[in-house]
């Protein structure tokens, strides 16, 4: 089952961003971007809350994305969507959410793309 993870830390929003960056090229990741939703929202003129603090990193694979979607264009609505990370301060605590999507729902999403499946499982296991 597809499933919203959430997990909190003591970091603050800034430290976790931070962390993230300095963790993910030890998976072949790059923040494609970091959006501070406050100033965002501000810009499309949205009245925003002076303590507001939520950010959205994109997070990519570029060479894993770029030949999964020339085998199949298909697959980028699946690789995007999990490489999405919200961060955001709740209860006096640092929360960070994503969208784990498991295999068996790429089985079901692309049935005909065996090879697809093939390396969905053996990435979701590292």
């Amino acid at each position: 089952m597809t499933k919203l993870v959430r997990i909190e830390t003591e970091k603050t929003p800034k430290e976790s961003i931070e962390g993230i960056k300095k963790k993910a090229s030890d998976f072949n990741i790059i923040i494609r971007n970091v959006f501070d939703m406050a100033h965002e929202f501000r810009h499309h003129g949205i009245k925003v809350d002076g303590v507001f603090e939520y950010y959205s990193i994109m997070l990519c694979n570029p060479e894993k994305d770029y030949n999964g979607i020339l085998k199949s264009p298909i697959r980028g609505a699946l690789l995007f969507p999990p490489k999405q990370v919200v961060i955001y301060k709740e209860n006096n605590k640092t929360v960070l959410g994503y969208v784990a999507v498991e295999s068996k729902d790429v089985m079901k999403l692309l049935p005909e793309d065996a090879k697809f499946q093939e390396a969905y499982l053996n990435h979701a296991k590292i």
